[in-house]
């Protein structure tokens, strides 16, 4: 294993282990109702999931010696590029993207801000569909190149947090559509939600059973400093892991994009066998810790979607 190669391996570990700050792991909650996307109990979200990206250093994607029309990857499963425990659900599957986004225009992708931090690394990225069980090779149709950022933000202090990326593509995403989303209003307390994304970089998964935390007691001792805070987002208990940055998190009632995921609890612990496993905590709101950016909250979001529909129908 070359140097390079040992201190990513390094950088993604302690990643894991980071405790609750931006861009970190995110956990699970009571059970893990973590599903594969094709076999997701509600079509609406089975249809969704097909306008669901992940992130993926283009250098990990090689021509197919076989056929000119797809790229290869190492099938390197979990539970060895991580260390997590053969125990652990999904560990013999092979993990790929680093975060997850969604189409929200013809070229337009939004994903969390801490997924991309300059021009730089967007173009060094490639955005890829249809990764899901059972992929051995990605199809090139299903690859798109990062054009530009068109606006980014990356905010956290105690009166502000903002945490998204509006990416432009290479081009306009065929026979896939935008998903809908919510443009007015707001989300309630205890409303369900879903995420579909990328857990700790796997195939494609669909998680429902979390809701919108309601008020803590944290907030009632300090009712301005959390007014300020949460306003740009809103916390809940979905099982979701580092991969999972950038997710869509939908209304399970409207079937709506209410936001992106953004940042989480920390999710693995280190077992007697020098594995890891993740940890579980309870489902109750004062365990809650998953941090969700508003969709209402990314500036400018409409007028950039409908300059994505003029650009694909010149």
């Amino acid at each position: 294993m070359n140097l390079k190669r040992c201190f990513s391996l390094l950088i993604m570990t302690c990643a894991l282990l980071t405790t609750s700050t931006f861009g970190a792991p995110k956990v699970v909650y009571g059970e893990d109702n973590r599903v594969e996307s094709q076999e997701f109990s509600d079509q609406r979200f089975v249809d969704a999931s097909a306008s669901v990206a992940g992130m993926v250093w283009s250098k990990n994607l090689t021509p197919s010696k076989f056929n000119s029309e797809e790229f290869d990857f190492k099938q390197l499963p979990m539970r060895l590029y991580y260390n997590v425990c053969k125990e652990e659900p999904f560990s013999e599957q092979v993990t790929l993207p680093t975060c997850t986004a969604f189409l929200v225009g013809p070229d337009l992708l939004l994903t969390a801000g801490h997924c991309v931090n300059d021009e730089t690394q967007c173009k060094e990225n490639t955005w890829i569909f249809d990764y899901v069980k059972g992929t051995k090779t990605i199809k090139k149709e299903n690859t798109y190149a990062c054009k530009k950022i068109i606006d980014r933000k990356l905010v956290t202090s105690s009166k502000s947090v903002k945490d998204y990326a509006l990416i432009q593509l290479d081009r306009p995403v065929e026979e896939r559509e935008p998903l809908k989303m919510r443009i007015s209003g707001r989300v309630k307390s205890k409303t369900p939600l879903v995420v579909i994304g990328h857990p700790v970089g796997l195939p494609m998964k669909i998680a429902d059973g979390a809701k919108v935390s309601g008020i803590n007691l944290s907030d009632f001792l300090h009712p301005f400093r959390a007014f300020k805070k949460s306003k740009n987002y809103f916390i809940t208990n979905t099982d979701t892991y580092m991969g999972n940055s950038g997710s869509p998190v939908f209304n399970d009632k409207t079937g709506l994009v209410e936001g992106i995921l953004i940042q989480g609890k920390k999710d693995f612990y280190y077992t007697d066998k020098d594995c890891l496993r993740s940890i579980h905590y309870s489902e109750k709101s004062k365990d809650s810790d998953e941090k969700v950016f508003k969709i209402l909250k990314v500036e400018n979001l409409q007028s950039e979607i409908k300059k994505s529909y003029q650009r694909s129908n010149r």
